[in-house]
């Protein structure tokens, strides 16, 4: 998720400055001064033919070989200039193989009419952080994420008072917290603001009060955060994205009231909300993604939640939910993974779950959920894995599980589920993609065709043991074309206390 507002955020960016630089007739060439500062810049690092971080998926683009003295630095890649009066703005050098230190003389810090800077994805060897970023006092975008730079980030930054959107995430930097509240305090333009895996430990998180009221997107995650999130941060009126996630000692409450907000993004997993979720949840009608597991949440779900429809990621497992889930997925006609598991949840399983057509994850595993599953179902063409283990399901095991033809994952066991498995003994039976089947520890019994088994080409695992007594049995039509792949079958039955009768 984070990987794809990054990616938008940088489209974004690198296409107003593709956009500025041809819209604007050509009448001056680079400035000597800048075209010569550009070239010391690259003599002082190294390539590297390494990929570029996970982050931007894509190998490593050496930008700077089309760098050459004597012509024009409008014409190299990453360098975007004023056409008007020949000055470079903006030097997009990310994911670019370049290797060294950055040191304070570097003379980066000489072009100080830039007003984007890239230099994402590369490789600064440790280098500390250079306060001399200060001098860049036009810029609007920086990106300086998962270049190794280490250090404290020097106050000198909360002098970019231009600066729409900064990212320092994936680094081995570290905030004081009286430089923290001076950077918020004067970059009252910020709408976009990373710090992601950086030690924001001595950051006092009501310092995030002084935000600016113009943010939209807010990423801290696995920054070790301590200490209690000021509720307000959630009322921003042009927040769309927020991201806490993976702070174990970062204590919060979402707001129970007034909350109206535009947020597209919601990412708290892995921190501190002891508190239940609120029927507030239910005004954030542009809420695509959901994330609030590993939270300590308690209490029950709020009907509310189905006022979400715009929802395409939902995630509350491993909290302490509990009652009965209300049934209000009928209009979540957009949502394509959802997690329930490792819950305290009870009651009946909320059967409209069954009827979302964009689902490809469905996981209720680890509650105490009880009922049957439906008998007839049709709508989840796209459902690539269903975990409904470890509850108090009975019946039967619907034939439609075995027809759905993007299944891969099918895990049903320690349940109370009982009766003959009648769904495999189907002739229309699609089960082309289904890689790993586990229904042990129920109450099954009775027979299984082998030649049904052989529709399983994709099957790597298989998991029957712990129920009534099951025998494979050979079908009549089994001819020697299909006795590999039987005997192949027979081995994975081997484990699974299955009986072989003729």
């Amino acid at each position: 998720m984070l990987y794809l507002i990054l990616c938008f955020l940088l489209g974004f960016f690198n296409s107003s400055l593709l956009s500025l630089s041809s819209s604007l007739p050509p009448t001056h060439l680079c400035r000597p001064e800048q075209s010569s500062a550009l070239l010391q810049f690259k003599s002082n690092l190294s390539l590297s033919i390494s990929k570029c971080s996970q982050e931007f998926h894509i190998v490593s683009v050496h930008k700077t070989d089309s760098w050459d003295e004597g012509t024009d630095c409008c014409k190299w890649e990453g360098v975007v200039r004023d056409n008007r009066k020949g000055n470079v703005i903006g030097l997009d050098l990310s994911c670019s193989g370049l290797i060294g230190s950055l040191q304070s003389n570097s003379s980066i810090f000489s072009l100080q009419n830039l007003r984007w800077l890239n230099l994402a994805g590369n490789y600064f060897s440790n280098s500390e952080i250079p306060s001399e970023f200060g001098k860049l006092r036009s810029l609007t975008y920086l990106n300086l994420s998962d270049t190794a730079l280490t250090g404290f980030v020097p106050h000198e930054f909360s002098l970019l008072s231009e600066l729409v959107s900064l990212d320092l995430g994936r680094n081995y930097l570290l905030f004081r917290d009286h430089d923290f509240n001076m950077l918020v305090h004067n970059l009252t333009k910020l709408e976009n603001i990373v710090l992601d895996y950086m030690n924001l430990s001595l950051v006092v998180p009501y310092s995030f009060l002084n935000l600016t009221v113009s943010l939209k997107h807010l990423s801290l995650s696995y920054c070790d955060l301590q200490g209690n999130f000021p509720t307000q941060v959630f009322h921003l009126p042009f927040l769309e994205n927020i991201i806490l996630s993976s702070n174990p000692n970062l204590i919060g409450y979402l707001p129970e009231t007034n909350w109206s907000s535009p947020l597209s993004l919601l990412d708290v997993s892995g921190t501190r909300f002891p508190k239940g979720l609120p029927g507030s949840i239910g005004n954030l009608k542009h809420l695509k993604a959901l994330s609030l597991s590993r939270c300590v949440f308690m209490g029950s779900i709020p009907s509310t939640l189905g006022n979400l429809t715009k929802l395409t990621f939902l995630d509350i497992s491993n909290n302490m939910f509990q009652r009965q889930i209300p049934d209000v997925f009928g209009n979540l006609n957009d949502l394509s993974s959802m997690d329930f598991s490792s819950n305290n949840f009870s009651g009946v399983f909320p059967s409209s779950a069954f009827n979302l057509t964009s689902l490809t994850f469905m996981d209720f595993s680890s509650n105490f959920l009880q009922g049957t599953l439906p008998n007839n179902i049709s709508e989840l063409s796209y459902l690539r894995e269903l975990h409904l283990y470890e509850n108090l399901l009975r019946g039967r095991v619907p034939g439609w599980l075995f027809s759905l033809p993007s299944l891969e994952y099918l895990d049903l066991h320690s349940n109370k589920l009982n009766g003959p498995i009648d769904s495999i003994q189907e002739p229309n039976l699609v089960l082309l993609n289904l890689t790993s089947l586990d229904l042990s520890s129920n109450n099954l019994s009775g027979n299984i065709q082998s030649c049904m088994l052989v529709k399983l080409r994709n099957l790597r695992s298989l998991d029957l043991s712990f129920n009534n007594l099951l025998s494979l049995t050979r079908c009549s039509n089994d001819v020697n074309s299909t006795l590999p792949r039987i005997i192949e079958f027979l081995s994975l039955l081997a484990t699974c206390n299955v009986s072989q009768a003729s």
